[in-house]
């Protein structure tokens, strides 16, 4: 602001003196023209004096919605667009679901999330997510915090993290605003063996350096007394008065040099006992391959992952009645290719209309403790076919229809947004 001042004050105190006094001319035809220089010289002034009165009263408060920035979701990176100052973004999706058997049909404002960052100055941000799910906490919803850390930007190389960070892990717990993934709903692959969406308390290092992207993060572990034969959702400690006894390593590296090519691995290892009675020591692993590319009309992708869990016969025996059987090791896969009718087309329109399809296998008991006897039921394979309409880059609308293997079929209507 005291800058701006500077400049007003200097643009008054070198403007142009505007005294009409007519000098000694002797023609009329003079005296206009004299006129008409001094009037081109006002109105400079004018317009300059103009453009600084805007520029401090109304500053660059909220940078447009860009790219992805070290894997973070185009809203949730506004904050890396801006010098300093806040920034404030969000995303939200509902869904309509008619499931084929006893279920029936279900709707739900899934979420609104509010995205709140500030950039300190030029090495100092704080990003955050506020999420609010299915619409009241009075029918089983929840208001939360998915992330909230601050970094320093050290370099394009080398950054630091630290608060309620999500695992760099996948596709979409990074980046799962509903505008960058196929289908109404998040591939069940991440969602049950990789928990997304996933966040732990922690810190770490990441940064983008000769073409690729890593992270690695020490975060709060894993809970296995939440684990379930569905998988290890239940597992998560969400950053809230988490039990810190056993910590994990989070690491991530991709490789991106090549424009719409994306290949990599994601790994965590740890402890997840907690020190629970009875759980004994339990050591885990999850560790996924993934790629993406997207040329012309067509995006492709592909994940696999793999977890293991140790001393499962521990946990079933600590869950008692609940009877609960982990698998020592869950497998699950997805390829999944979309194309887009409108890419092509003369229009320069900034819409898109896409036809999708997406195959994905998991198995939550792949292995289970010689001792314990694996679940049929938790062996799934899912075909989802679907179009998506997108009238600009923000906004969404998504029909899709879900063939399972072991759970109902079901048809997906959904609508989602981003800013």
């Amino acid at each position: 602001m005291k800058a701006h001042a500077i400049t007003i004050a200097s643009a008054l105190v070198l403007a142009p003196t505007f005294a009409l006094a007519t000098p000694v001319q002797d023609s009329m035809e003079q005296r206009m023209k004299a006129l008409e220089l001094r009037n081109q010289e006002l109105t400079q002034y004018i317009e300059a004096l103009s453009t600084q009165m805007e520029q401090v009263q109304f500053p660059d408060t909220m940078p447009a919605m860009g790219d992805s920035v070290l894997g973070m979701g185009p809203a949730a990176s506004k904050v890396y667009g801006k010098n300093e100052g806040f920034t404030f973004g969000g995303y939200g999706e509902a869904i309509f679901t008619d499931y084929s058997g006893s279920k029936g049909s279900t709707s739900d404002y899934l979420r609104n999330v509010i995205y709140a960052g500030y950039k300190f100055e030029h090495n100092w941000v704080f990003n955050s997510e506020i999420e609010f799910e299915h619409a009241s906490t009075g029918q089983s919803g929840s208001a939360s915090v998915e992330f909230a850390y601050l970094e320093y930007q050290k370099s394009e190389a080398m950054n630091f993290r630290a608060g309620l960070l999500l695992a760099p892990l996948g596709f979409v717990n990074e980046m799962h605003e509903p505008t960058t993934y196929f289908g109404a709903s998040r591939p069940e692959t991440e969602r049950r063996i990789i928990p997304s969406t996933w966040r732990e308390n922690g810190l770490g290092i990441l940064g983008d350096t000769g073409g690729f992207q890593y992270k690695a993060y020490v975060m709060t572990g894993l809970d296995a007394a939440g684990f379930s034969e569905a998988g290890l959702r239940g597992g998560r400690q969400k950053g809230s008065k988490s039990k810190s006894e056993d910590l994990a390593l989070a690491l991530r590296l991709d490789w991106t040099e090549n424009p719409g090519a994306l290949v990599g691995i994601s790994a965590y290892v740890g402890e997840a006992d907690q020190d629970g009675a009875g759980l004994g020591s339990v050591g885990m692993t999850i560790f996924d391959l993934h790629a993406q590319y997207q040329v012309d009309a067509w995006r492709f992708r592909g994940l696999v992952t793999t977890a293991t869990v140790d001393n499962t016969e521990e946990i079933f025996i600590a869950s008692g009645a609940d009877a609960t059987v982990v698998g020592e090791r869950q497998d699950g896969f997805y390829l999944e290719a979309g194309y887009d009718f409108f890419h092509n087309r003369e229009s320069k329109k900034n819409d898109s209309l896409t036809a999708f399809v997406r195959y994905e296998e998991l198995d939550t008991h792949a292995s289970v403790d010689s001792a314990l006897t694996a679940d049929p039921t938790q062996e799934e394979e899912i075909l989802t076919v679907g179009l998506q309409w997108a009238p600009i880059t923000n906004i969404v609308f998504k029909v899709d229809y879900q063939d399972f293997d072991q759970a109902e079929d079901r048809l997906n209507l959904s609508m989602g947004y981003a800013f």
